[in-house]
């Protein structure tokens, strides 16, 4: 009996795992977009699964995993993120790349891996959720696209994330070591008594910090990767960045929340240094680029170091602020990559230079594609202004006023960024003449609920700042 009700308590990644099982075998046998609705119809079922649970926390598997309110707003954002992109797979298709319907089974279990790892509550779960989440991010990469690009940026990819996996295995031994728990909760308590100058838990959360960088999308490890900028396709970039990003953010704040948050060690120090390296260094390498794509994906992280501002709060409103500030990300980077999906098909190019002239010839993707860029600095009204609020909000209550001073420089430092590329949109005249090609309706579709998300976030914010406030009750207690 009670095997049984741990499977029904798992009822989401269930419909996950048969979606995703469905998905690879009519990729096989009935390619088109027949697969890629029934992966959208298994991310709704598993959307429905996890409402049913939403008034109670269950404990699963003897504490491995532990289904909450903070993992069910995760879950629930995490799952949103990977419907859209779904339908930018939909919208997505050039000769020479795998369909969208090949890489929705993939998307799907990355998707599992995700839930499962916002939900692990024992190192050993913990790992099994983000490796399952990794490799299929690897697989991703490498299968997106044919020939020696995708064969690079996979290869290169899988390295990076070993050795990111590597050092992260490091830190919870070494945790492990000091504490003799594996129980997330059960090291929080045992490091409590612990002096807050003890070097070995200084290294054990340096490796943690470490390991979990390329998965936060803190450094730009793996987009360095030789040509992964030409392996992958826009749609997977997107995955990567939204979905894999907020996974590694659920499941680190629930390790950092249970393990350091009651000890006198000085985290939020070090991730202060850490976030003002990330939010920095982020926004100087998205202003030297010349591709737009490579643009987002380096301003992600840039908006990764906003996140671990949250961090350094976890005892006040700093978890509700991440919550809030992650699904804000989302759709922001939703809205902007599909804007740059369906205007690539028409130049096929993502040079920001040939972006001239797109308000002409392409007005409604350009509006798009501003308000997804506005919401990365930070442009009141929009979604990303509530969030960038709210995290150096939750910095200065936290004690670190210089950190929010930083971000506010560092926003002024991303609206010269994007302030380069809204003018190329808006002012500059066209280097040659693009026809007008209808953008599919899925791609439409996704578009359409990012565009609105981010202009009526404000309307909606006191139902999704209640939603955050009840996940940060819940790892606070």
């Amino acid at each position: 009996m009670k095997t049984l009700d741990n499977l029904l308590t798992f009822a989401p990644e269930l419909w996950l795992l048969v979606g995703a099982v469905v998905v690879l075998m009519l990729s096989r046998f009935r390619p088109g977009h027949l697969p890629q609705v029934v992966a959208f119809g298994s991310l709704a079922l598993a959307f429905l699964a996890l409402m049913t649970q939403f008034q109670s926390s269950f404990t699963i598997l003897n504490g491995a995993f532990l289904l909450d309110r903070y993992a069910m707003v995760v879950d629930v954002t995490v799952l949103a993120a990977a419907a859209l992109c779904v339908l930018l797979t939909m919208g997505d298709y050039i000769p020479g790349e795998a369909r969208g319907s090949e890489l929705a089974g993939f998307m799907l279990l990355a998707t599992l891996g995700a839930l499962l790892a916002a939900s692990a509550a024992e190192m050993v779960a913990l790992l099994v959720g983000l490796e399952l989440l990794a490799i299929n991010l690897y697989i991703l990469a490498a299968l997106a696209r044919r020939g020696g690009d995708a064969a690079q940026a996979g290869l290169g990819y899988l390295v990076l994330g070993i050795a990111g996996t590597a050092v992260l295995l490091y830190g919870l031994a070494l945790l492990y070591g000091l504490t003799g728990e594996t129980r997330l909760a059960a090291v929080g308590q045992a490091l409590r008594g612990i002096g807050p100058r003890q070097p070995a838990v200084l290294l054990a959360l340096c490796l943690l910090l470490v390991g979990f960088a390329g998965k936060l999308g803190l450094t730009p490890a793996r987009w360095w990767t030789r040509r992964f900028d030409l392996g992958v396709p826009v749609p997977v970039l997107a995955f990567i960045v939204c979905v894999g990003s907020l996974a590694a953010f659920g499941a680190f704040t629930r390790l950092l929340s249970a393990t350091f948050s009651g000890t006198a060690i000085p985290y939020g120090a070090v991730l202060a240094v850490a976030a003002t390296v990330a939010m920095t260094g982020g926004n100087l390498l998205a202003l030297a680029q010349t591709s737009i794509r490579r643009l987002l994906v380096y301003s992600s992280i840039s908006q990764g170091g906003y996140a671990l501002v949250a961090l350094t709060d976890l005892h006040h409103n700093g978890i509700s602020a991440l919550l809030v500030l992650l699904a804000a990300l989302g759709l922001t980077y939703l809205c902007a990559f599909g804007a740059v999906i369906g205007y690539g098909r028409a130049v096929h190019s993502d040079a920001i230079r040939d972006l001239s002239g797109m308000s002409r010839t392409e007005p409604g993707l350009a509006v798009v594609l501003g308000i997804g860029l506005a919401s990365m600095v930070g442009v009141p009204v929009l979604a990303g202004s509530f969030g960038k609020f709210l995290v150096l909000q939750a910095a200065v209550e936290g004690g670190f006023a210089w950190l929010a001073v930083v971000g506010v420089l560092n926003i002024l430092l991303a609206a010269v960024c994007y302030l380069r590329v809204l003018r190329v949109i808006f002012l500059a005249d066209p280097v040659y003449d693009v026809p007008a090609r209808p953008v599919d309706r899925p791609l439409q579709l996704a578009i359409g609920i990012s565009a609105i998300g981010l202009t009526t976030f404000g309307l909606l914010l006191g139902p999704i700042l209640t939603a955050a406030r009840y996940g940060q009750q819940a790892l606070s207690h």
